[in-house]
């Protein structure tokens, strides 16, 4: 039925968006989550620069107490605690787990706790030749550790620019393909509405025209839609309506000739009797020329109600005409006719 048809177009195209909503935000959620990796990687590129200034900072107390213009280790031993800490927050990060920066990674911190025994020695040393080649140790473990977190930060600059320049290009698809997505859905539901408006609108014209074909008299036109639905059904209505029509109207003029074959069977034999009595009052009258002349109009008249009488066996339909106001009679010239587009049918 058209409603069921109507139902199934209308369930798929809202299914079709909603199976293209739900994958557009399932991959708008993944690239979400590449996002906050890379917000994790920018991080740790954070990280390795706080890790690099408190090296800085831990040189020039080593500087300061090389040349004797720093005597206490506590700025130094606090650095270091800062530095121990910034390493644990970067060891946080799924960054330093790369194949490419793990053993830089392992090696900083290994350093790392070899620079932090030095500290701890330079921090007990009396002697001053002792403290002194502790603090050149230190500071060459100090620069080896720089050249590690140099390492560690290039291999995360240049990870965090893979991962930006990939998110870039799967969002870019993903804005692509979203698009076309959307333009094959619209143009598929505009085709889809297009395919109902001809399913409903071409059986309304058929059966628009069958009642302008009905209102004409035209009982014969019959209205074929082939579609299993509510047009159909009324289609089938108004061509049985059409045969009852035509089959009231067929009986109506059977009905007419059989009376006009009466009502001729019954005329001609009070004509014919009528004729042959003016015939007898023709001759007796002589030469009479009113007398002649009435009679001749009295057989004119008969004459023309035989032909009226005899024009009714031929009728094809029944068409009206005005005679007054309000009052219609049988208009025979046109009734005797096998089609009339612009008769009105009579009751």
């Amino acid at each position: 039925m058209l409603r069921r048809k109507l139902m199934v177009i209308l369930l798929a195209l809202t299914a079709l968006l909603m199976v293209l909503a739900v994958a557009a935000l399932w991959s708008l959620q993944r690239v979400f989550v590449d996002l906050d990796h890379l917000r994790t990687a920018s991080t740790a590129v954070d990280h390795v620069n706080e890790l690099n200034t408190s090296l800085s900072t831990i040189e020039v107390e080593l500087y300061a107490l090389q040349t004797g213009r720093q005597r206490h280790l506590d700025r130094l031993v606090d650095e270091i605690e800062s530095i121990h800490l910034a390493a644990d927050e970067l060891d946080e990060h799924y960054v330093v787990l790369e194949p490419e920066i793990m053993p830089t990674y392992e090696q900083f911190m290994t350093r790392l706790g070899g620079f932090e025994s030095l500290v701890g020695v330079l921090a007990t040393a009396n002697d001053r030749d002792l403290s002194l080649r502790y603090n050149l140790a230190c500071l060459d473990r100090a620069a080896q550790m720089h050249q590690d977190l140099i390492l560690i930060a290039r291999h995360v600059q240049a990870h965090t620019r893979n991962e930006q320049t990939e998110i870039n290009g799967r969002f870019r698809w993903l804005v692509v393909s979203i698009a076309l997505g959307f333009l094959v859905v619209i143009n598929t539901s505009i085709l889809m509405m297009l395919r109902t408006a001809g399913m409903i609108l071409r059986p309304v014209d058929k059966l628009v025209f069958a009642s302008r074909e009905l209102a004409r008299e035209n009982f014969g036109h019959r209205v074929t839609l082939g579609q299993a639905d509510e047009f159909d059904e009324l289609a089938r209505a108004y061509n049985h309506l059409a045969e009852q029509l035509q089959e009231n109207e067929r009986r109506r003029i059977q009905t007419l000739q059989q009376t006009a074959l009466t009502l001729n069977h019954e005329l001609n034999n009070a004509i014919t009797t009528i004729n042959l009595q003016l015939t007898l009052l023709r001759r007796r009258s002589g030469r009479d020329e009113a007398v002649h002349k009435g009679l001749g109009q009295i057989q004119e008249n008969l004459q023309r109600m035989s032909e009226v009488i005899a024009s009714l066996k031929q009728l094809k339909r029944v068409v009206l005409t005005d005679y007054v106001d309000g009052v219609k009679m049988l208009d025979l010239n046109e009734s005797i006719r096998e089609q009339g587009p612009e008769a009105v049918a009579g009751s």
